[in-house]
């Protein structure tokens, strides 16, 4: 017998069931990627952002190969300072975006600040002197061609456009392209290594007449090879975050190309070598924010700065 009728006799349908609303979607981001180098070239393929601070200490050569700033086109003259180093800061904005998984595009835009130093002499010409301003532009693609979760293999090309004031220390003066290949490697739950390998490879440069002789021009600019290798270890594993130290050792080769001496003489910088190690760790706090921290010495006696302290925030998507 129904509880309740309706005036027709009529039983009334139960009382629908209250259904619990479904819970809300919060917006899915992407995990941090694998990638806990600092200095190495991340093999990674999403979008991101990042934020880097670099401050640079004792870079004696900062014209070599015209890889950090442009050379002159003559000798320098006899009233002018001799460059004993310099120090340099740099900020760098940098955003990635992937369309599609194994393909990004992305670019860089540095800041950079230098401060010069010359040995004491008077009556002498300082020809740089310390200022900042907009280094040179960066812009590239990069395409995965092995992806899993165990390793990655990207191909990365990456392109300089001469935006920076080459005569006050800020760029090049000419563009340069940049082929790379980029690996990881996840060895265990904790472990894993990265490594790069690539040329900077100038087009253009400035063009230095000896004035000696009637000889050609020799280009100041010249190719440079990179390559490194990063060993990383999960010291502390939590639901919230991770802190990853990583040893990275990169090395370059100057194929071409000169560098002023320290008795401002012009003379040719192929052949050089030099070999650097970094130290640092990365810190991971979830839904695509990490932190880097770490510190580079150069080891070889010929050197691109002698002390790098670096800081980067990360926010992957």
């Amino acid at each position: 017998m129904a509880l309740f009728a309706t005036a027709s006799g009529q039983t009334s349908p139960p009382a629908a069931k209250n259904k619990p609303k479904p819970p809300r979607k919060e917006l899915k981001r992407a995990d941090i990627d694998a990638s806990m180098v600092g200095y190495i070239d991340d093999s990674s393929v999403h979008s991101q952002v990042r934020l880097r601070f670099d401050a640079g200490f004792n870079d004696p050569r900062p014209d070599r190969a015209e890889y950090f700033y442009a050379g002159s086109c003559c000798p320098p003259d006899p009233n002018q300072a001799v460059q004993r180093t310099l120090n340099f800061q740099q900020l760098y904005i940098s955003g990635e975006y992937a369309p599609i998984k194994r393909f990004s595009v992305f670019t860089l835009i540095p800041y950079r600040w230098i401060q010069p130093i010359y040995l004491p002499a008077p009556n002498t010409v300082q020809p740089i002197s310390s200022g900042g301003g907009i280094s040179d532009v960066q812009a590239g693609l990069k395409f995965g061609l092995i992806a899993n979760d165990s390793r990655q293999l990207t191909f990365q090309l990456r392109s300089y456009f001469p935006s920076g004031d080459g005569a006050a220390g800020l760029g090049t003066n000419h563009y340069s392209i940049e082929p790379m290949l980029l690996y990881y490697q996840h060895l265990s739950e904790r472990i894993s290594i990265e490594s790069e390998f690539g040329d900077t490879h100038p087009i253009g440069g400035t063009h230095f007449y000896s004035g000696a002789t009637p000889a050609a021009p020799q280009n100041f600019a010249g190719d440079v090879l990179m390559y490194g290798l990063g060993p990383s270890y999960k010291l502390i594993d939590r639901d919230k975050y991770q802190v990853t130290p990583v040893l990275e050792l990169v090395a370059w080769h100057v194929f071409s190309g000169l560098q002023t001496g320290s008795d401002n003489i012009v003379q040719s910088a192929a052949g050089i070598n030099v070999f650097n190690v970094k130290l640092g760790a990365r810190l991971n706090s979830g839904r695509g924010n990490s932190i880097y921290a770490g510190y580079g010495r150069a080891l070889t006696s010929d050197i691109w700065y002698r002390n790098l302290f670096r800081i980067e925030y990360r926010r992957a998507f």
